[in-house]
């Protein structure tokens, strides 16, 4: 999760932003918003070529917005921030190593290598003994609109989704150095952190080589 920096942050929330659910027939608008304003700054995508995100990839987020803990801000019915997440449970880390193995070979499949690995060393839901928890796979911010405190709000609508939904954790893989630091402001745990220079392939390559200065992905944790 990436495309915002908290440093910029500067606690101000505006009365003209609208901060709502996505709703199932805007997901054209929603992805749209996302190739321009998350994918081209997104340590995992900017460290894989080719730099276009592939369907797969696209397809997985979209994925998420029925279980309707995908959120957007608006302005004047212009989405300026949008944020991605959606339920898993105890079996996250064989899922994602499966769907790593079905889309080996392609650009989403390093990535899904990468995240794989992540799973396996976080696996949230078994190590905290809940059923699920809703994690966020995705955050941005138009870069016009950074330091009015979008990416807390969105952060925090997902939370009080979260609890409505009877879930006990909110989780995300922070994979820019700005996430983490929006997140720990938050008040999330950090419960992880796989270096890049670290994650290999079986012929000993480094599988992803973002730029900086992004090092690392790093798990943390929110308790509802």
């Amino acid at each position: 999760m990436k495309n915002w920096k908290p440093e910029q942050e500067q606690e101000q929330e505006p009365c003209d932003i609208e901060v709502r659910q996505v709703g199932e027939g805007e997901t054209e608008e929603l992805m749209a918003f996302l190739l321009v304003h998350y994918y081209r700054e997104e340590p995992l995508t900017a460290g894989t070529s080719p730099p276009e995100p592939e369907a797969a990839d696209k397809e997985f987020l979209l994925s998420n917005v029925p279980s309707g803990t995908c959120f957007m801000a608006l302005q004047g019915g212009r989405i300026v921030a949008a944020v991605v997440a959606g339920p898993k449970d105890a079996h996250e880390p064989e899922h994602v190593a499966e769907e790593a193995r079905k889309h080996a070979g392609g650009k989403w499949g390093r990535i899904l290598h990468l995240l794989s690995a992540v799973e396996s060393a976080t696996d949230v839901c078994r190590r905290f003994n809940v059923p699920s928890s809703v994690h966020v796979h995705a955050l941005g911010v138009d870069p016009q609109m950074r330091g009015r405190n979008l990416g807390a709000r969105l952060m925090e609508a997902v939370a009080q989704r979260a609890r409505d939904l009877g879930h006990l954790l909110v989780s995300v893989d922070c994979t820019s150095v700005y996430s983490a630091r929006l997140v720990q402001r938050l008040g999330y745990q950090l419960v992880n952190t796989l270096r890049y220079v670290d994650h290999l392939d079986a012929s000993g390559e480094q599988v992803i080589r973002p730029p900086p200065p992004h090092e690392s992905v790093q798990t943390f944790v929110l308790h509802l």
